[in-house]
C-alpha cells in the first residue's frame, strides 16, 4: 500500500504494526489533571482512532482496519506524570508536588467537560452556566512506557500486557508485569502468569529449533508484586530471555534482555515539600507536528531533530542515526532504537521536496527507498517495544537497507 505523500502515512503505518495485535480499551480516565483551557488555536490537532484498537491512529476519518468499526476524533499531547502518584500528570517536565519525584513523559487525551454535565469535549468552551469548561488529561493506553523499577520495559504481543525485566543483584532476576496503563497487575491475575528465565540456549539455523541448556522458572514472590527466579552466576553485561504466558493455555512470549550493569530501584527523596495549594496546570499549549503521531519524548527532550539546511548534511546526520540505531541493537538496548529510528524518518521525510531535483532514474529509486525507510522506523519502534531480539534485528536489516538506497539515491 502507498500514500502519496509520505509525510501523511505515519498514522497508516502505526496501524499497520499494530496489525498482529489486539486491544480491548479499559472504560473511564484513569487520572486526570485539571485546568484552565487555552485558546482553541493553541490546541493539538484532532487524530482519528479505534475505541477498541487504540494504537490505531489516523488523520483522517475512516474506519479501523482490524474491526471496522467507524474511527473517532482524539486530541492527543505529550505530558509529565508523577511514576507513583499517577494522579499528577503536568504540561511540563519537573518533580511531584507530592513526592518530589521526577515526573515521566507520557501521552495523553485532552478533554474538557463542564461540572455535573458528564460529558466529555474535544475543543474548550463556555458551560451552561456561563464559566468555561474545565480542562483534563487523562492517561491513555500505552500512554506509560516508563520502567517503574530501574528494568527495562517492554510491550507484549498480545497489545495489553506490558512487563518490565530487573537485575538488581547477581543471580537475582525480577519480572513486573502491568496493564495497558503501565498499572500492576492484581495478585490473582499475577498468580495465573507461567513464566521462566533462560540464560543459556542454542539455535539450529537448519530445523530452526532452539534448545534451553539454563532456564529458571519464575515465581511470585512472596508478599511481592513480582515474579523473580534466582539464576547462574553471569558476567556483564548479562543476556537472558524472559518466556512468558499470561495465563494457563496462553501463547508464549519471549522477551530478550541485556543487562550492562545491575538495575537500580530509583531512590525515593529524602524528604517530602511542605503542602502548598496551587491551581491546576492547564493542557499543553505545545502543538505536535500536524503530519505526525503524537510527540514522543525522552527524559532528554523531544525526539524530532533539527533538519540541517543541506543535503549533505541531512544524509551525513541520516549515516549518523543508522550508526546509533545499530550500537543500540547490538547492545540489547532495545527500548531506545525508536529514538535515532524516529530522528531518521524525519531526516528522510525532510528529503522529499529534493525528489524533483534529482535525475528520472535517481528519482524513481529514491522516493520507495524514503518509504521503505519510514516503514522500517515504524518497525523497529513496534519490534524494541516488544523486545524480542529476533524481531529487533530483522528489522533493523529492512532499515539499514533502506538508509543505504536514500543515501545512494540523493547522493
Amino acid at each position: 500500500m502507498v500514500y502519496t505523500p509520505l509525510r501523511n502515512q505515519v498514522h497508516t503505518m502505526r496501524a499497520l504494526v499494530a496489525a498482529a495485535c489486539v486491544l480491548m480499551l479499559l472504560p473511564g480516565p484513569v487520572s486526570a489533571q485539571r485546568g484552565r483551557a487555552p485558546a482553541a488555536r493553541e490546541l493539538p490537532p484532532l487524530s482519528m482512532t479505534c475505541v477498541h484498537h487504540p494504537d490505531v491512529l489516523e488523520d483522517r476519518p475512516g474506519t479501523c482496519p482490524f474491526c471496522k468499526m467507524a474511527l473517532v476524533p482524539v486530541r492527543l499531547d505529550s505530558s509529565w506524570m508523577c511514576p507513583v502518584h499517577t494522579t499528577v500528570i503536568e504540561a511540563d517536565r519537573g518533580s511531584c508536588r507530592l513526592c518530589r519525584r521526577q515526573l515521566v513523559p507520557v501521552t495523553v487525551n485532552l478533554t474538557w467537560s463542564c461540572r455535573g454535565e458528564g460529558v466529555d469535549h474535544l475543543e474548550p468552551g463556555v458551560c451552561g452556566d456561563g464559566s468555561p469548561r474545565i480542562g483534563q488529561r487523562t492517561l491513555r493506553p500505552h500512554g506509560n512506557h516508563n520502567p517503574r523499577h530501574g528494568g527495562q520495559f517492554f510491550m507484549a504481543p498480545d497489545n495489553w500486557h506490558h512487563i518490565e525485566g530487573a537485575y538488581p543483584a547477581a543471580r537475582t532476576f525480577r519480572l513486573y508485569l502491568y496493564d495497558d496503563f503501565g498499572r500492576p497487575l492484581a495478585a490473582a491475575a499475577l498468580k495465573d502468569v507461567e513464566a521462566r528465565v533462560v540464560t543459556k540456549e542454542t539455535f539450529e539455523p537448519a530445523t530452526r529449533k532452539t534448545t534451553e541448556l539454563s532456564a529458571f522458572p519464575l515465581k511470585v514472590a512472596r508478599n511481592r508484586e513480582y515474579l523473580e527466579a534466582r539464576v547462574d552466576q553471569m558476567a556483564l553485561p548479562a543476556e537472558m530471555t524472559a518466556k512468558v504466558r499470561f495465563g494457563r493455555g496462553a501463547d508464549e512470549h519471549r522477551f530478550d534482555f541485556t543487562f550492562e550493569a545491575l538495575t537500580k530501584e530509583p531512590a525515593a527523596p529524602t524528604s517530602l515539600p511542605q503542602p502548598v495549594r496551587t491551581s491546576p496546570a492547564a493542557p499543553s499549549t505545545a502543538t505536535p507536528p500536524p503530519s505526525a503521531a503524537p510527540a514522543r519524548t525522552s527524559e532528554a527532550g523531544p525526539v524530532s531533530p533539527v533538519i540541517p539546511g543541506s543535503m549533505g548534511e541531512i544524509l551525513e546526520q541520516l549515516r549518523l542515526r543508522d550508526s546509533e540505531v545499530r550500537s543500540l541493537v547490538e547492545r540489547g538496548n532495545f527500548a531506545a532504537v525508536w529514538v535515532p529510528a524516529f530522528q531518521a524518518k524525519d531526516l528522510a521525510i525532510a528529503l522529499e521536496p529534493h525528489l524533483e531535483h534529482l535525475a528520472p532514474a535517481k528519482r524513481e529509486a529514491g522516493q520507495p527507498a524514503i518509504g521503505r525507510l519510514v516503514r522500517g522506523a515504524w518497525l523497529l519502534d513496534a519490534s524494541g517495544d516488544v523486545g524480542n531480539r529476533q524481531q529487533v534485528e530483522a528489522a533493523y536489516t529492512a532499515f539499514t537497507s533502506a538508509v543505504a538506497d536514500v543515501v545512494a539515491a540523493f547522493q
